[in-house]
């Protein structure tokens, strides 16, 4: 792993002391800015900087403060503050992001692709677990809704998180902070920037988060779900000449702790009690009982160019990046050894990945009445990925047996290889000053070849070395194979702007989402069958609204999906392993919302949410023949939405009161297609309250997230009567600091 003890307490203690010292440079801060009614937001969902109640496009930005004031540092925090987003997690390599009821539940195949894709400074990030940095020192993060795909390089499906860094300025200042609570969570961060020469300004962030462990392994003793986290991005502006700009950033970022844990609850849907949930040591949803070593690790590092010539009638960018990620974790899936548990299933995983992009574009002048942009993207995802799951079980029998189902030891070995070549391009054309036509398109080549190679090790003592894992292993097997895919995917966009911040919009666009091959199938067969692309059209109309002297933001938008060979995970109970395929249609409808009101200089009100009318049709369970048409899309709420309020209140002539109130609920979700196992709907309650100086200097604020402590379940694996759990954060609290020169 990257670094040692060393290394990671100088890393704390600088990001420590940014915080601290900055407060105390603060005496050239500027005045504060203007109260006079809600902030402008800026965002590049399209590519260039428009205020984004211009943009017509389903879009939520956060900005940097607002991240840093909720200690925002993964992207599953993010998901009580968007509209149909929602995250739920295996472990900290297979993430779960799901926007509009679309959205992928695992990525065990190396050349699997993600619904809903992950960009950081406009570069694709292939895997949202081993490749994927924590979140901080962001200007602002936008989560789009919808297919992507004309402007952004990189073909999405569902949606895509557009995480866009603070930049060099050219003026030195800083900002930090530092926070400790209960678990021993220490959290710190900070950045400096300023100039190097009259044309290069350079800019360097640190970030480190600790805490113990939310769970244990009582058992063995052991802290599960801890975290020792720490990164670093340093970044160059160079001003080359009037007309060109060079951007170099660089970043790494290691991340180590017991991993996730599971406690197995009953299973409600099936009559009496399974073999484990009655006979555990402890009822505490926070213990793990398994005798066997968890851990889970993490290293990220990448390296972006970016370069921008603006020529006068037409502006050429270059993007070039290379990105790596290497990851490795053990959990159990019963959570409990055997006994109690029929089987005591450890998976072992470790994942190699690495990323080259390589992007031009070119784009004219955006104050004409036709404007456009057109470019070639090309990346180039290479994955390695080793999987071993070793289970035991204390059930009598030799070969062929129960027992010898659930035993045995077995790996897979992948190679995937994805290329991913497209021209994309959009024109805009205002037919007159208030009412504007958009069409894009981008066609894609997908070519992937991917080798695996499955292996079974026996179990069997002395004379019976015939007993091998018969599950998920029909027997040992290599395979080597390839296939290319393509797709054309258009947009059209109809804009009316009816006033300063008020628009309205009809929309059409095609999302594509590339096939591949089972990470872990049951036998040579199934390795050898791909999985198809999927295609989804998506149909919207919206209205984005500030009114009362921008006093009042309302954005609204109702849209209608319709998925072709949509991507569905299952599991083979007779083999035991988790299946990919293109196994129905589905028809997702939805309405979203967004409001935000200052009635007062010093409180800002706001609200969210969505309804989803999300379900399959025409789904026939592959693997069962049970008829699943109609039934809901899984890891999709029905409802949810979010209502909090933020406040400032002069106490005096330089210091503020300061405050934030944040609820979030979603309604109940299935965890699966079949409808049964779910998670009911729940509400995190988040708090902060306490002082600031007048001129934003520092602040002095203390900290609760999930206030009223629920317990809820990012994840359920039913076996048997028995529900194995992963449970969401309980509640965590503390006191921050933080300033800024």
């Amino acid at each position: 792993m990257i670094g040692n003890r060393h290394a990671k307490t100088a890393l704390l203690q600088a990001s420590a002391l940014a915080a601290l010292l900055s407060g105390a440079a603060h005496a050239q801060t500027s005045e504060p800015s203007a109260r006079a009614g809600l902030d402008t937001i800026v965002v590049t969902a399209r590519k260039v900087e428009e205020n984004l109640q211009d943009v017509p496009i389903s879009v939520t930005a956060l900005g940097g403060e607002q991240l840093k004031e909720s200690q925002i540092t993964d992207i599953s925090q993010i998901a009580g503050r968007v509209p149909s987003f929602t995250y739920q997690s295996q472990d900290t390599m297979e993430s779960e992001i799901f926007i509009r009821g679309v959205g992928s539940v695992r990525l065990n195949g190396a050349t699997a692709d993600a619904s809903v894709g992950t960009f950081i400074d406009e570069i694709y990030i292939g895997r949202r677990g081993s490749a994927t940095p924590p979140v901080f020192d962001l200007e602002r993060l936008e989560v789009l809704r919808g297919p992507q795909g004309t402007l952004f390089g990189k073909n999405v499906v569902g949606g895509a998180l557009s995480l866009v860094t603070a930049k060099p300025k050219f003026e030195f200042g800083g900002s930090g902070y530092v926070s400790y609570g209960n678990y021993n969570t220490i959290h710190a961060s900070g950045h400096i920037t300023g100039p190097v020469t009259e044309n290069i300004a350079i800019r360097l962030a640190l970030y480190q988060n600790r805490h113990d462990g939310y769970a244990e392994n009582i058992v063995r003793n052991e802290e599960l779900e801890d975290l020792e986290s720490y990164a670093a991005r340093l970044s160059l502006l160079w001003n080359l000449n009037d007309n060109m700009t060079l951007n170099l950033s660089a970043d790494a970022s290691t991340d180590e702790g017991g991993g996730p844990s599971r406690h197995s609850v009953d299973n409600p849907f099936v009559p009496g009690f399974g073999p484990v949930t009655p006979n555990l040591i402890s009822q505490d949803p926070r213990t793990n009982e398994s005798p066997y070593e968890q851990y889970a690790r993490k290293e990220t590092a990448g390296f972006t160019a970016r370069f921008e010539w603006d020529m006068g009638p037409v502006t050429a960018t270059y993007l070039g990046a290379f990105r790596k990620g290497d990851a490795d974790g053990r959990w159990t899936q019963a959570g409990a050894g055997s006994p109690p548990s029929l089987t005591d299933s450890t998976l072992t995983r470790i994942e190699r990945h690495t990323g080259i992009t390589q992007e031009i574009r070119f784009a004219s002048e955006q104050d004409q009445r036709l404007r456009w942009l057109a470019g070639l993207y090309y990346l180039d995802d290479n994955t390695r990925r080793q999987s071993r799951n070793f289970a035991t079980s204390f059930l009598p029998g030799g070969a062929g047996s129960t027992r010898d189902i659930l035993d045995g030891d077995n790996e897979f070995f992948q190679v995937g290889v994805s290329k991913n070549y497209a021209a994309f391009g959009e024109v805009a054309y205002d037919i007159t000053d208030d009412l504007t036509v958009t069409a894009g398109g981008r066609y894609t080549i997908d070519k992937k070849t991917w080798d695996v190679q499955a292996v079974e090790y026996s179990l069997g003592p002395a004379g019976m070395d015939n007993i091998l894992s018969t599950a998920p292993l029909l027997g040992p097997y290599e395979v080597s194979t390839n296939n290319k895919w393509s797709e054309f995917t258009p947009k059209v966009t109809v804009d009316w702007s009816f006033g300063d911040g008020k628009i309205a919009y009809l929309s059409a666009a095609k999302g594509f989402k590339g096939g591949g091959w089972q990470g872990a199938a049951g036998n040579k067969i199934g390795a050898e069958t791909a999985y198809q692309p999927e295609t989804a059209w998506t149909y919207e109309a919206g209205l984005k609204t500030d009114l009362l002297d921008n006093r009042v933001r309302f954005n609204i938008a109702a849209f209608y999906t319709d998925f072709k060979d949509l991507q569905v995970e299952l599991l083979d109970d007779v083999n035991l392993t988790l299946v990919v395929a293109n196994a129905a249609d589905a028809t997702i409808k939805g309405v979203e919302a967004e409001f935000q009101a200052k009635p007062h200089d010093y409180v800002t009100f706001f609200a969210s949410g969505s309804y989803l009318d999300a379900e399959y049709k025409n789904y026939i369970d592959p693997l069962r023949g049970i008829d699943y048409s109609g039934n809901q899309i899984q890891r999709t709420p029905e409802y949810q939405f979010n209502v909090g309020a933020n406040f400032e209140m002069p106490v005096s002539g330089s210091l503020n009161l300061v405050g934030n109130a944040d609820y979030g609920y979603q309604a109940k979700m299935f965890y699966g297609p079949d409808n049964t196992n779910l998670e009911p709907g729940y509400g995190l309650l988040d708090l902060r309250a306490g002082i600031a100086a007048a001129d934003g200097s520092w602040s002095l604020q203390f900290y609760g997230r999930n206030m009223t402590d629920k317990l809820y379940r990012v994840s359920v694996i039913p076996f048997a009567g028995d529900e194995f759990s992963a449970f969401g954060t309980p509640r965590t609290y503390g006191v921050k600091f933080a300033s800024s020169f």
